[in-house]
């Protein structure tokens, strides 16, 4: 029997569209509702609000990526394979839609944006305020982007100088 893993499918604040493997802590959750509640198992996360890493992780951990808050449109338990593992893990923070839906941005600002660095925070701010409000920001996206592509070249750099 092959190992199950979560995939979620999920849309950043400025329209781009991903898939995460569920954070490992997150997954015992909804095995658990996918054993128990058959065909609607997966619907505490649809339009759920989530972190997760917007560029990749270095192998040296010298630099965390930037972190941003994505709306989960559908979650599905996958086995694992290839494509699978290639995949980055969510964040453990999310929040139900029926939670973020009832309160205030800044609640759930609050609630996600953790203790990630200056930018992360800005820029989860600035998510929730987008799926909550639907105020856009475009300079905190545009600051986040260019933090994507240094971390990027940071990856690249640091990949070169293993295989030398």
């Amino acid at each position: 029997m092959s190992e199950k893993v979560f995939v979620a499918h999920v849309t950043l604040s400025w329209g781009e569209k991903r898939d995460y493997l569920i954070a490992n802590d997150v997954e015992p959750g909804l095995q658990h509702r996918l054993d128990t509640y058959g065909d609607s198992w997966n619907e505490v996360m649809q339009n759920a609000l989530m972190n997760v890493p917007v560029a990749p992780y270095l192998p040296s951990n010298s630099v965390q990526p930037p972190i941003a808050t994505a709306k989960v449109s559908n979650v599905e338990a996958r086995d694992l394979g290839p494509a699978e593992e290639k995949l980055q893990r969510t964040r453990s923070q999310f929040i139900m839609a029926a939670m973020w839906e009832k309160q205030s941005a800044e609640t759930t600002a609050n609630f996600l944006h953790h203790d990630y660095d200056q930018a992360s925070q800005a820029e989860i701010f600035a998510d929730v305020d987008y799926w909550v409000n639907g105020t856009k920001h475009p300079d905190v996206w545009a600051h986040t982007k260019q933090l994507i592509r240094d971390q990027e070249k940071r990856l690249s750099e640091e990949t070169a100088n293993q295989k030398a």
